[in-house]
């Protein structure tokens, strides 16, 4: 699907042009062209080769996903990608926002829905003046919106390290190790995300790339403080639930250790007996204990150590044998 809007000189705005407009549209200097493309055909492909002259592998990058974002310096444009977050099954996700940034246009590609994109795109359709200020200005509103997506989702993992924090010294079991591990690699993700964003808007800040006015280039910086902070509360985040994952290991050896001393102590009072048996079983034919009694109770013994059997009258009648 295709969106786009053209900026005249003379202030209106026209949407949904259709591609027929687009090299006249880039021919004008004082105009601005935003072409909105999600989920690229091969017509579309092809409009972004021959119509926009983009270079190829720009165009192979806006097709496969990336792993990171990225700045490239063309000589007719710059070339970003950003990357969103979404929620998918319990997991978050990375969505890719491809941007093409020229003099007098502005290419986003994308793959699938994207919010900070699509309420632009309203934004536009209602008659904002937002495409009156510059290709590059309305590159930084799309960012910014970006950007800012990120914070409802570090407020989730941040309340859920402060709840796993807290339920960890009354429920330390393996369920809240994995919820641990779970929130870690989710960090770890957002870790790897904000990063590369935070090069790509520190040289944006500074002002030396083309098709960047000196005015705008003050919004930049307003992102890149905002990524300052979400860095600063992904890297406490992650200390916090490293600091959980070494109080549970400690945790579970102090209750190996108390189950170890119950344990050794169990053993303790049964050493004696062990030591009885291990004598007494091994090196003598019959128990010395067992010659004493018999199956019917106990028996006399004689003088010569003989256990005698008593008769019915009650009086030993001879040796007897166990």
């Amino acid at each position: 699907m295709i969106r786009s809007y053209w900026y005249n000189p003379d202030g209106t705005i026209e949407c949904h042009l259709p591609p027929d407009r687009f090299r006249s549209a880039l021919a004008s200097d004082q105009g601005l062209l935003w072409v909105d493309i999600e989920g690229p055909e091969d017509d579309e492909i092809e409009l972004l080769l021959e119509v926009f002259e983009l270079h190829p592998l720009t165009v192979e990058d806006c097709i496969m996903p990336n792993v990171r974002p990225k700045l490239e310096d063309f000589e007719r444009y710059l070339f970003v990608i950003m990357q969103g977050l979404k929620r998918v099954d319990g997991r978050f996700r990375p969505v890719e926002l491809d941007v093409c940034l020229g003099k007098n246009f502005l290419i986003t590609v994308r793959s699938e829905p994207i919010k900070s994109v699509d309420d632009d795109c309203a934004r536009v359709e209602k008659k904002s003046p937002i495409l009156k200020r510059g290709a590059d200005f309305l590159f930084y509103s799309i960012a910014d919106s970006l950007i800012d997506s990120y914070l409802p989702i570090l407020d989730e993992v941040e309340a859920r390290v402060d709840e796993l924090e807290t339920r960890l010294l009354t429920d330390s079991t393996e369920h809240v190790l994995r919820e641990l591990l779970s929130v870690y690699n989710e960090l770890m993700l957002l870790r790897r995300t904000l990063a590369p964003h935070r090069e790509i808007l520190s040289r944006f800040n500074r002002g030396d790339l083309p098709f960047i006015a000196p005015g705008n280039a003050l919004y930049f910086r307003d992102i890149y403080d905002h990524l300052l902070r979400m860095s600063d509360l992904v890297d406490s985040c992650r200390e916090v639930t490293t600091m959980s994952l070494e109080a549970y290991a400690t945790i579970v050896s102090n209750r190996l250790n108390e189950i170890m001393k119950t344990l050794t102590a169990f053993a303790t009072l049964a050493l004696p007996f062990l030591i009885v048996t291990g004598i007494y079983g091994m090196n003598f034919s019959e128990h010395p204990v067992r010659c004493l009694f018999s199956v019917r109770g106990c028996a006399p013994v004689d003088q010569q150590g003989q256990v005698t059997a008593p008769d019915r009258a009650g009086q030993p009648e001879g040796p007897a044998h166990l």
